[in-house]
């Protein structure tokens, strides 16, 4: 099975967007004197504050990070999966993800259009993701030439259990080779395999334009990629926890939790230094 894609879930039976608690965006922290965006995205069965808070209570992005980086807004964002009879496609909320969070920036104030963006993505979230940045990124025309500047605010994502590209372009491609259900292009099982090859092949095209972290859980074996670790050139670090606990952190201290943090806050410096330099 390819990690990520299931077709025994259809993605394509995920529940259209309503005005509930658990849909869209929730800010959890202002920021003091933000300067940058971050964003959270849940995995497919995800909860946009559940996924990210443990047992105890502890919300990381809310409890421990603007403790540690208080200079920063802080949002998580939340898209409906349960099945319904309302589908909405991959796709769809990708699109939907870079609407709101234009609407939000805008709404917020003309310095926010152009403040900078971290994504931090779990799993299917980090595909959402992927599919979003494109989408704004090629949005060139009249009427959503302004859904662009997501993109083009991006600086970072951290990958929490989303694996790279290559493991599972090869798994894809054999699956929809090989299982009689996508053989009918007009399948729902075809129509999410489809998605995800073209947004894993389209988003190598433009992932360079970010600086990028592929987080790994150790209790779900190795990671699933054909290269060892060492010897590949994105960045990518081993969380102490299963595939589910990797993005729940119980204080400052777990040192999972530290190196998510450091991570982001080296984008937040190249970001001020890259700032610096255009001053200058």
């Amino acid at each position: 099975m390819v990690s990520g894609f299931s077709p025994h879930i259809k993605t394509s039976q995920i529940k259209k967007t309503t005005n509930t608690t658990e849909d869209g965006l929730k800010l959890l922290y202002e920021g003091e004197n933000p300067q940058v965006d971050i964003i959270a995205v849940h995995g497919l069965g995800g909860h946009r504050e559940k996924s990210w808070t443990t047992e105890s209570g502890v919300s990381w992005l809310k409890n421990l990070l603007p403790v540690d980086l208080p200079d920063m807004r802080v949002h998580t964002w939340g898209y409906a999966s349960m099945y319904t009879d309302e589908p909405e496609t991959p796709q769809d909320t990708s699109e939907r993800l870079v609407s709101e969070l234009f609407a939000m920036r805008k709404m917020t104030g003309k310095q926010t259009l152009s403040r900078p963006l971290i994504f931090i993505a779990h799993s299917f979230g980090g595909n959402i993701v992927k599919s979003a940045l494109l989408y704004s990124y090629n949005s060139n025309e009249d009427r959503t030439l302004c859904l662009r500047n997501i993109s083009l605010s991006t600086q970072g994502v951290i990958f929490m259990g989303t694996p790279e590209l290559d493991s599972r372009l090869t798994g894809l491609q054999t699956f929809m080779e090989n299982n009689p259900r996508v053989k009918s292009k007009s399948s729902n099982a075809q129509s999410e395999a489809r998605w995800m090859l073209d947004t894993l092949q389209n988003y190598s095209t433009i992932s360079t334009k970010f600086k990028s972290l592929y987080a790994y859980e150790s209790f779900n074996g190795p990671p699933q990629v054909t290269q060892p670790m060492s010897q590949r050139l994105t960045p990518s670090l081993m969380v102490d926890a299963t595939h589910e606990n990797m993005i729940k952190f119980e204080s400052s201290l777990d040192e999972s939790y530290i190196k998510i943090k450091e991570s982001i806050d080296e984008i937040i410096h190249s970001v001020k230094e890259s700032g610096l330099k255009e001053k200058t």
